[in-house]
């Protein structure tokens, strides 16, 4: 990645700011530097800063576009911020994070030293699970919750309590959410709507992206081969592992690649 530099955020002239691809090699998850003023930023071809415990992210794009590498990315550079991390299929990995394979086992960990970064590539992925590792996280407060595969759990149709509260009650309780999912049009509109960061990779499904559209702008249909887009098919197509990205304060959106 090539770094560039970024004014540091108006609203958080203080804030001190993280290079996602120069991390601080010294920064301790362990630490108990109150994390909920710090910055992370990538800059690869995009502005894009990430406040943790007081915005949420929304990864989208089919099987194999780049949606873990990315996630990865930011999991590998939340230095000293307490994060949960609901694993589904396995891909999530960072040498300073605690891998554990049961939720009580996490719960048990984390109500001893209070603080770290855990992820949970539990054997049981049932609903009942998933609510549990939702609620504990609301009741803990302060903390990024990453969860893969969220689409595997709740729809429009079927909306989850649990992950609900984190969307629409965390930010007051210093809740960060990072939802990855392979379908954004199956996703609750709340998701969306309390996102501030969006990123969409490659899409297949024609409903996916009509959706999208409704949220991001027609721009989202960059992440369609020309053939298959229904806008902007004079626009030439991304490079592999590219995506579109747009914040949700802004009014356009970006490219970038992973």
């Amino acid at each position: 990645m090539n770094p560039e530099e970024i004014d540091p955020s108006e609203e958080n002239p203080n804030d001190e700011k993280l290079d996602i691809d120069h991390p601080n090699v010294d920064s301790d998850p362990n630490d108990e530097t109150d994390e909920t003023e710090k910055e992370i930023e990538v800059t690869q071809n995009l502005n894009f800063n990430f406040v943790p415990y007081n915005e949420d992210i929304v990864i989208t794009g089919s099987k194999g576009s780049g949606k873990s590498y990315l996630a990865n990315t930011l999991l590998q550079n939340l230095h000293g911020v307490n994060v949960f991390v609901w694993d589904f299929n396995h891909q999530m990995h960072d040498s300073r994070a605690i891998v554990v394979h049961h939720l009580d086992e996490m719960i048990e960990m984390f109500d001893e030293v209070k603080r770290g970064k855990y992820i949970l590539q539990d054997f049981n992925k049932e609903e009942n699970q998933f609510r549990k590792f939702c609620k504990y996280a609301f009741s803990k407060g302060n903390v990024v919750v990453m969860i893969d595969e969220v689409h595997a759990y709740v729809t429009k149709q079927k909306i989850i309590k649990e992950y609900n509260d984190l969307i629409l009650s965390g930010r007051p309780r210093g809740i960060s959410v990072i939802s990855i999912s392979t379908r954004p049009a199956s996703l609750p509109n709340n998701v969306l709507t309390n996102g501030k960061h969006v990123f969409t990779f490659r899409l297949n499904i024609e409903s996916d992206v009509k959706f999208l559209e409704g949220w991001l702008g027609s721009e989202v249909w960059q992440v369609v081969q020309q053939n298959k887009r229904m806008k902007h098919k004079d626009l030439p197509e991304l490079p592999e592992h590219s995506f579109f990205y747009r914040n949700m304060d802004e009014h356009e959106g970006q490219i970038g690649k992973v």
